[in-house]
């Protein structure tokens, strides 16, 4: 039978080589794992036989062609320990010692507060002898003591509880600073296994998966997913099977700031004792390949691979430009409002725009939670969202409803821009939240994973109290492959991240898909989408070389006003640098792929696994 060449997508007469390959995942939201996705996806159309493995969440199954999907339980029963039963010791010795017994107690408590209400209740309207009215009331008040005195205890040991488990959550005093060094010390390579118990749980949970896929190579996607490969291809070696591993180190995790000590050494000590059992390391960026390399120093040199979109020779546009009058006007909105912000909104009306936006926001997130219960009801959502609120539902997967544009209800003539991803502080989008008084008639689209996140919720609350909450619109993310084509009636895409050092080494996904339209910098590109990017050193440096965009400082509302208003000034300038230079070739999976299908068929060869 003849296979389908990924570069090109023509009809190939090599026979489907007998390799397994299995892309094992530890994402949160596997369809969402764009990454993946294009692996197996590549690997399938190669001709290997591929498994994609990852977590089993409520969103529906990625539908991949000639990929095996296999969603694991991950229970978490060995991480979530630590928090259910704390150990409390000479600081919280009061604590309840389980999850348990704390709601079993707080729950008696509480029913308890209700029967004397009702007890208190009734002795006022039910009539009785005054001396039998006397000794019920004795006997009430005498309740209501016993429970003041209980309930004073029932509180002081569950606020100790609760203090305990918050410590043991977020492990950051001294005394856990000392317990991290000595386990370092005692366990170094080891260490992991007891600083984070949920990488057992990920084994537990993706071991016997793997086992009983008897794979040829396997593709670890991420950090968290390298032990669980290295400890399958050991069992299978001791089984007489002989098994190649790849670590795709596409998430730059030693470069990103770890939220506690524990976490960092965890994190530490689980690349040190596993990085070097792979065969092959991959990564998205030159800059992190060579920190690999000197850090860990693996077997082979690291291969970078852009998680870039497909490349697509017609532009899919359905917004291809915007017409000049428009964008004159927003460029003198921008000019004429930019020295001041003109929000004078009064303390009545601005506490009357934020609980209305909190109410809009509250009700939508249900909404989410619901329509994220029936699959069936997901496929079918209604493209269109109102101002102000997030969407319903997920959001259609072809162009032709659209895109982005349609699901926020805008026509062709106003501007919007456009950001996908992730909502966490460092990723500035309250930098363009802020901006949004100050741009008119501007719109704003945040296409994120989860609509219904508390931190979605206060940047609708902001934009409320800014007064621009019509302006802003939330919508869930559309499948991996959809990204291009979904953000292309957007007129600019934003990546306004902080500096951090993981920011400052990598394209982000989302860059290269704007620029295609357009994997955050990359599927904006793929959206010939003209960007507004922060200064972090590596999108900074492509946008500027590329002149596909402007550059601003980080976390400045100021600049990114004025860079969003040089864009809007003139975009079809910005939209042509995608074909002048060319970048759209090298930023795409089809040229990506290329090297990694070529790494692949080395490292079975090895083994005796020809195509």
């Amino acid at each position: 039978m003849g296979s389908t060449s990924p570069l090109d997508g023509t009809a190939s007469p090599a026979r489907r080589p007998a390799a397994r390959v299995l892309v094992v995942s530890d994402s949160a939201a596997l369809g969402h794992d764009s990454r993946a996705h294009r692996v197996a996806r590549a690997a399938a159309a190669a001709g290997y036989d591929v498994t994609l493995v990852g977590r089993a969440d409520d969103s529906p199954p990625p539908a991949l062609p000639g990929v095996t999907v296999r969603r694991v339980e991950v229970p978490g029963t060995l991480a979530g320990h630590r928090a259910a039963r704390p150990r409390p010791g000479l600081r919280w010795p009061l604590a309840y010692r389980s999850a348990e017994t704390h709601r079993h107690r707080t729950a008696r408590l509480a029913v308890r507060d209700r029967t004397l209400r009702t007890r208190e209740a009734e002795l006022a309207v039910r009539y009785r002898p005054l001396s039998r009215q006397a000794v019920a009331r004795a006997i009430h008040a005498a309740a209501r003591l016993g429970h003041a005195v209980r309930g004073a205890w029932t509180r002081l040991r569950a606020a100790q509880y609760e203090a305990a488990v918050r410590r043991r959550l977020t492990p950051t005093g001294a005394l856990d600073d000392v317990v991290t060094a000595f386990v370092r010390l005692t366990a170094r390579r080891r260490a992991w296994r007891r600083l984070d118990p949920s990488l057992l749980d990920l084994e537990a949970a993706y071991g016997p998966v793997l086992d009983a896929c008897r794979p040829h190579l396997i593709h670890a996607r991420g950090r968290r997913s390298l032990g669980v490969a290295v400890r399958a291809a050991v069992r299978a070696e001791a089984a007489g099977r002989t098994v190649r591993v790849i670590w795709d180190a596409t998430d730059c995790s030693a470069l990103t700031p770890a939220a506690t000590r524990r976490a960092a050494a965890a994190r530490e000590s689980d690349e040190r004792a596993h990085a070097e059992e792979a065969d092959a390391v991959v990564t998205a960026c030159a800059a992190y390949g060579d920190h690999l390399a000197a850090r860990l120093r693996p077997a082979r040199p690291p291969l970078v691979v852009l998680n870039a979109p497909a490349h697509a020779d017609t532009p899919v546009h359905a917004h291809a430009s915007a017409p000049v009058a428009r964008a004159r006007s927003a460029a003198s909105a921008v000019r004429a409002t930019a020295s001041a912000a003109r929000v004078t909104t009064s303390a009545g009306a601005t506490a009357s725009v934020r609980a209305a936006s909190s109410a809009r926001a509250t009700a939508s997130a249900r909404a989410v939670t619901a329509a994220r219960a029936a699959s069936s009801a997901r496929a079918a959502a209604s493209a269109r969202v109102p101002a102000g609120t997030v969407a319903p539902a997920a959001v259609p997967t072809v162009a032709a409803c659209g895109g982005v544009r349609a699901a926020c209800g805008l026509g062709p003539d106003v501007p919007l821009l456009v950001h996908s991803g992730g909502v966490a502080p460092e990723r500035g989008l309250l930098t363009a939240v802020e901006a949004l008084p100050k741009l008119y008639d501007l719109h704003a689209a945040f296409v994120v994973p989860d609509p219904g996140d508390e931190r979605v919720r206060d940047l609708v609350d902001r934009a409320g109290e800014l007064g621009v909450a019509a302006r802003l619109h939330v919508l869930p993310y559309t499948t991996p492959e959809d990204v291009p084509a979904f953000l292309a009636s957007a007129d600019i895409g934003v990546v306004p991240v902080h500096h951090l050092p993981h920011h400052e080494v990598t394209l982000a996904t989302r860059y290269l898909e704007y620029a295609h339209v357009a994997t955050r910098y990359l599927e904006y590109a793929h959206a010939r989408l003209p960007v507004v990017v922060s200064d972090v050193r590596a999108m900074a440096a492509a946008t500027l070389a590329t002149g596909n965009g402007e550059v601003f400082r980080a976390a400045d509302t100021a600049d990114f006003v004025r860079a969003v208003g040089a864009v809007l000034t003139n975009p079809p300038r910005y939209r042509r640098a995608y074909e002048r230079s060319g970048v759209l070739r090298q930023w795409c999976w089809q040229t990506q792929a290329a090297p990694l299908l070529a790494l692949y068929a080395g490292l079975l060869d090895e083994i005796g696994h020809r195509a």
